[in-house]
This record gives C-alpha cells, sequence and structure tokens, in this order.
C-alpha cells in the first residue's frame, strides 16, 4: 500500500510539472510601430524629444525607440526607427490608449500601421537594460510535432547554457498579438538584449568560435527554424511603475 501510494504521489508530481512546462508565463503586450524620421531631424533629437514629453499615468510602462544597425534592406528603405510601447496586459494596453486619447503629431515622425505582440521572458540575463541596450533578433517558426511551449523550454535552456559561459543576457519571446498581416510569415521572434553592444556581439563571437550551446540538451532534433539574426540598438525613452 505504501508503494502505491508513493507511486501515485510521484506520479502526480511528474504530470503537475509536466503541465507546468507546457504552460507559458503571462508576459506582457508590446505594440509595435514602423516610423520614418520628417526631413531635418535626427534620430538623437526626436528620441530627446520623446524624452522630455510628459508622461502620466495611462503611459506605457515602459517606452523604446529601435533604430536598426543590420536588418533587412526592405526595413531600411521604407523606415528609421520602430517605436516600443509595453503594456502589463491588452485589458490595460485598451484602457491606458483610450484614457490618453489621440496624441500623435507630438514627435516629428511618419508611422504606419501598429501591431501588438505577446512578449514572454524566457531569462532575465545580467544585470537591468540601461537606458541604451543592444538587441538581436530572429524570426523563427514552430517545427511540425512541437509547440511554443516545447520551444520556450528549449531557448530557456540554451540561453542558461551562455549564461554558464559568461554570455548572461535578457533573452524574450515574442508572439502574434492583434493586427498585422492574416497570413503571417513567422510564429515568434526570439530577442536577446544586452545592455552594452559588445555582449551581443561576443555572444555571436562564441558561435563563430565553436560553441554550441545545444550540446547535451534534450533532443537533437529541431523543433524550430529561425532567420539571420537582426542587429538593432534601443533607447529607454520612458519607464514607468509597472
Amino acid at each position: 500500500m505504501i508503494k502505491i501510494i508513493s507511486t501515485t504521489i510521484i506520479s502526480l508530481f511528474l504530470a503537475s510539472v509536466s503541465l507546468a512546462q507546457q504552460t507559458l508565463p503571462a508576459g506582457a503586450v508590446i505594440r509595435v510601430i514602423n516610423c520614418s524620421i520628417n526631413d531635418g531631424y535626427t534620430f538623437e533629437e526626436v528620441r530627446d524629444r520623446a524624452r522630455a514629453l510628459e508622461q502620466d499615468e495611462n503611459a506605457p510602462s515602459v517606452i523604446t525607440m529601435r533604430r536598426p544597425i543590420y536588418t533587412t534592406a526592405e526595413f531600411q528603405q521604407n523606415w528609421d526607427m520602430q517605436l516600443v510601447a509595453y503594456y502589463p496586459s491588452y485589458a490595460e494596453l485598451m484602457r491606458r490608449r483610450v484614457a490618453r486619447g489621440n496624441q500623435g503629431g507630438r514627435l516629428p515622425i511618419s508611422c504606419g500601421e501598429a501591431v501588438v505582440n505577446r512578449a514572454v521572458n524566457v531569462h532575465q540575463g545580467e544585470g537591468n537594460p540601461g537606458d541604451q541596450t543592444t538587441m538581436l533578433t530572429r524570426y523563427c517558426n514552430v517545427a511540425e510535432g512541437a509547440t511554443r511551449a516545447n520551444v520556450f523550454n528549449r531557448i530557456k535552456e540554451i540561453a542558461e547554457s551562455y549564461a554558464r559561459e559568461g554570455s548572461d543576457v535578457l533573452t524574450q519571446m515574442y508572439m502574434p498579438g492583434l493586427g498585422g498581416p492574416l497570413d503571417n510569415q513567422w510564429d515568434f521572434v526570439i530577442a536577446q538584449v544586452g545592455s552594452y553592444s559588445e555582449q551581443v556581439m561576443e555572444r555571436l563571437d562564441m558561435g563563430r568560435e565553436g560553441f554550441r550551446a545545444t550540446a547535451g540538451i534534450g533532443s537533437n532534433s529541431p523543433i524550430s527554424s529561425c532567420t539571420r539574426p537582426s542587429l538593432w540598438s534601443s533607447a529607454n525613452i520612458h519607464r514607468g511603475s509597472q
């Protein structure tokens, strides 16, 4: 009887662990919009004007501006930057944006249509990113037979493998939320954010020099496929209390 009870408890524990591994964190939501800088202005001027704007309790929790360094030719031919706003939930995004009303025209930029993505922290990384960060992004698709939760767990293991070797950066997953093309060509984006540019470039060099973060991790079968990384410089504009 004791053996049967023990076996039952172990089975229930393993089942709960398995369930936890199949559930992604709720995360936040981010509103992303591509923008062009009006003639006669520089990115630095737009950034400084944005930082000087008064923000109230209905402002996004975090606002950043991303400037492309190495991205697709298509992006750089059409846009100069991305304006990114973080909210704790879809409900808060709607409530705050309705409360603020239309505040367009406060910056010398022209923007396209906004999309909203779900943002999940996979690995927190070392320290908190400051006012200026460097970011790698990859567009990815989940392999047949795998799930986003499987991918989340694999990315987390890989990030921890890098961290043990001294490359410890914030790692996130972005997933489609609202807006954007009806026939989306990607399932998720991997973002790796370093407090300074050397962090993300050193990570690329680790792979070039032979480091394999997946060695010894689970199955060797691929569970996702990704494009080549794009490199961005991000400037913090506003950081609220929530």
